[in-house]
């Protein structure tokens, strides 16, 4: 079986080797963008599991990213966590209507977001699965969101 694919989108060069070296280690296939464009894509190319995206991308910010993914039919939604050094209460809330499953202010642990993407990959109760890179449709999924 292939490891997951988790997408790292974060124009910050040590966040984004920090989120990668510890999604290594833990058994995961990292990807990395430092754009928004960049993350579309690898999104569209690679196909993640999850994404990680960090709110003020280059280019294309996260929130654009994912309205132009949620418009597009053609593949399942995809569980993101979202993450930044500014999330206010308005930019959660928005961030739930585009499917984001949790979100994290910087600075954060390594060890917390892999605790989050392990939960989000958890296959779900009644039988689903994650397979071939590709996570489940979040319809049911829970949204956390701890700031």
């Amino acid at each position: 079986m292939t490891a997951p694919r988790i997408l790292i989108a974060d124009s910050d060069r040590a966040v984004s080797e920090m989120l990668q070296i510890r999604l290594e280690v833990a058994g995961y296939h990292p990807l990395s963008a430092r754009s928004g464009v960049g993350a579309l894509e690898v999104i569209r190319n690679m196909r993640p599991a999850v994404f990680v995206l960090d709110r003020g991308i280059p280019e294309m910010d996260a929130f654009d990213l994912l309205t132009i993914l949620q418009k597009d039919r053609s593949r399942p939604p995809c569980p993101t966590v979202l993450i930044g050094k500014r999330l206010g209460i308005e930019e959660i809330k928005r961030a739930a209507t585009l499917g984001v499953r949790t979100c994290m202010v910087k600075p954060f642990s390594g060890a917390d977001l892999l605790e989050r993407v392990a939960k989000i990959l958890k296959p779900a109760p009644h039988g689903g699965c994650v397979s071939h890179g590709l996570a489940p449709p979040p319809a049911r999924a829970s949204t956390e969101f701890f700031i």
